[in-house]
């Protein structure tokens, strides 16, 4: 089998806001997608997706930088290539783009993988560990906290275990913790946005409110010296790892023991491959690890096929704000808070040709 075209696409589809949300100090580009096609001389098509932001940018880095580099291999390499696309693209950057671009090839190169053996993707990483897949809430930030917690409260009562606020006052967290009640969990991400001495006298603040991880409490977030300081005055656990890359960046984590749960982003970190050896390395430090999935399309069900054979945890991140058109069947939206993937081949997903045709910025 060879590979004989790479495609990417970026998108932009409107998401359909319940409430007015700030833009201040957050990423306003939510309504970004990339989808990568890898096309075969067999047949075989493989769905992939890159992280969105600048989504025409890493489209291009994708056909300028690594078409070039794939056409003509036999895409079940899927070790050698990722090696290949790392380590022929370092004067590119180690971060950022070029891994979102790389992590969305390597996830269409499994899809091809398991529609080659006739299996789900899940079953090529170890098996199901799980039955169902427990989704929890991530919410949007909001402009006030009785937003916040008016639209918690509406998705505890869709069966959601536990509810992410992406908010920056204390005020939020309060609200929305008596607005769900004691046995709905509650997490805080907050984006990088306090020095590590802030980071601590909010986690003393918050620790009345039950909050079970704050995320990514400090500025920059990849300062692991000052998030081992906040890690070792909070008694609420500290995440991080969503903005951070390959098995490579999470040995830093480890090493300055600056998190208690490991959060990589499959469609960020480098694809599967890498967040299974982020995995081993969790497991043989005994930390959690939950990964982070705040996007709609291939990249979901890819997260949603890591899950299933994650036996540290069966927790998976939704983005509740559904968009206009959703360009992915099925949707993989959660059913009373829960996830339940078929065992078709691959990912075991398709795309609505119409709906990318309609929304495509390139053209």
């Amino acid at each position: 089998m060879k590979i004989t075209d790479v495609q990417a696409i970026p998108l932009n589809i409107p998401q359909k806001m319940k409430f007015a949300s700030p833009t201040k100090g957050f990423n306003t580009e939510s309504d970004g997608h990339v989808l990568v096609r890898i096309i075969t001389d067999e047949g075989i098509v493989g769905l992939g997706e890159a992280w969105r932001l600048t989504p025409r940018a890493v489209a291009t880095f994708i056909m300028e930088a690594l078409k070039p580099r794939l056409i003509g291999a036999d895409p079940r390499q899927i070790e050698v290539l990722w090696r290949k696309m790392y380590l022929d693209t370092f004067r590119y950057g180690r971060k950022g783009m070029v891994l979102n671009a790389i992590s969305g090839v390597e996830i269409a190169l499994w899809d091809i993988l398991g529609k080659a053996c006739g299996a789900p993707v899940y079953q090529l990483l170890g098996g199901a560990c799980w039955q169902q897949i427990r989704a929890y809430a991530s919410l949007p930030p909001y402009e006030n906290p009785e937003d916040a917690a008016a639209d918690a409260a509406d998705r505890a009562s869709e069966g959601y275990h536990l509810i992410k606020l992406h908010q920056r006052d204390l005020e939020s967290v309060v609200q929305t913790r008596k607005a769900i009640g004691p046995d709905v969990q509650l997490a805080l991400d907050v984006n990088g946005c306090w020095t590590p001495r802030e980071a601590v006298a909010m986690a003393r603040r918050l620790e009345e409110s039950d909050v079970r991880w704050l995320e990514e409490p400090v500025r920059p977030m990849d300062d692991y010296d000052g998030l081992r300081f906040v890690r070792e005055h909070s008694n609420i656990p500290i995440a991080a790892g969503e903005n951070e890359y390959t098995h490579f960046g999470f040995k830093s984590i480890i090493e300055k023991e600056a998190a208690d749960l490991l959060q990589p982003d499959i469609i960020k970190a480098g694809g599967l491959l890498p967040s299974r050896k982020i995995l081993g390395m969790a497991e043989a430090w005994n930390l959690q690890l939950i990964t982070h999935s705040f996007y709609y399309g291939p990249g979901v069900a890819a997260t949603a096929h890591f899950v299933m054979a994650n036996p540290l945890s069966d927790e998976m991140e939704i983005n509740v704000t559904p968009l206009e058109n959703d360009f992915i069947s099925p949707n993989l939206r959660p059913v009373a808070g829960k996830i339940t993937l078929s065992d078709k081949p691959g990912l075991g997903i398709e795309i609505d040709d119409d709906v990318v045709e309609h929304y495509r910025i390139d053209k």
